[in-house]
């Protein structure tokens, strides 16, 4: 019986991807490590993961404003997810499978546009935000966070793979364009739903830019804010500082391996036709 030949680059790989993961997880295990030790023990070195004596006062600090700071960055996030489904996948659908004058123009006009780093344009749209009477408000996280093009050339991506004889079917049996949308576009978009939700969720959980430039009551802050607090300009409390980022992380990792099958098959799927 003949042997089966091993391949190098096979095992070659698989030792980069297990390299690869232990370089992803080392920050984790230490943050995880460092929530349960004391604030000498943190700097402990060589780093115990294990603490020697553990401790449950890094969350016990964490105060009666973090549980706040969660509903705040859940409000917001959820928010912000929603507005960004509908506008990506009309936008989507609009530049996919409608066909009007100067549509690949427009948009190539719009993601460029929307492409552009916040950075940029943050100080007028900073005092629009402030001249509507928004400012210090979660709408206005909401209003400059609506449109996104990434998720709206996902979508876009995403619909032209669905035959254009199907949207033909559906017009002889006397369909609207609402109907169409609805009971038969979107039914067969979940991958890519899943995929924008997740990675939107992902960016707007952490996004610590927005609410700095718009957020200045404690009432109003969001969850990387709140995690700001722990430093101080003359000392940094670490122990609850781990705590508090543990805490902010299992949402995002609850829904990451829950829904990671859609995020693989809706970003391969979007990207097969150009």
């Amino acid at each position: 019986m003949r042997r089966k030949k091993i391949n190098p680059w096979v095992i070659l790989g698989y030792i980069c991807l297990v390299v690869a993961t232990l370089v992803v997880l080392f920050p984790l295990a230490v943050m995880v490590s460092s929530s349960f030790k004391d604030e000498m023990a943190i700097f402990d070195y060589p780093i115990k993961f294990i603490p020697e004596n553990p401790i449950l006062d890094n969350y016990r600090q964490l105060g009666e404003h973090f549980p706040r700071y969660i509903m705040n960055s859940f409000k917001v996030t959820i928010i912000i997810v929603i507005a960004q489904f509908i506008t990506a996948t009309t936008g989507g659908y609009a530049f996919a499978k409608l066909r009007w004058k100067g549509r690949d123009t427009v948009f190539l006009i719009y993601i460029g546009a929307l492409m552009i780093p916040l950075q940029v344009y943050i100080i007028p749209q900073f005092i629009l935000i402030r001249k509507i009477g928004l400012y210090d408000s979660h709408l206005a996280l909401v209003l400059v966070s609506t449109f996104t093009a990434l998720g709206t050339f996902l979508f876009k991506q995403f619909f032209m793979t669905i035959p254009d004889s199907l949207i033909e079917s559906a017009k002889l049996d006397g369909a609207t364009q609402i109907q169409i949308f609805t009971r038969i576009i979107l039914p067969l978009s979940k991958p890519v739903i899943a995929t924008q939700a997740i990675l939107s969720f992902r960016w707007f959980w952490n996004d610590f830019f927005s609410p700095m430039i718009y957020i200045t009551s404690e009432h109003l802050k969001t969850l990387p804010l709140g995690l700001a607090d722990f430093a101080s300009e003359y000392y940094t409390y670490y122990g609850p500082q781990m705590a508090a980022s543990v805490l902010s992380i299992i949402p995002v990792m609850v829904l990451f391996f829950v829904a990671q099958k859609y995020i693989v098959q809706g970003i391969f799927t979007s990207g097969i036709k150009g």
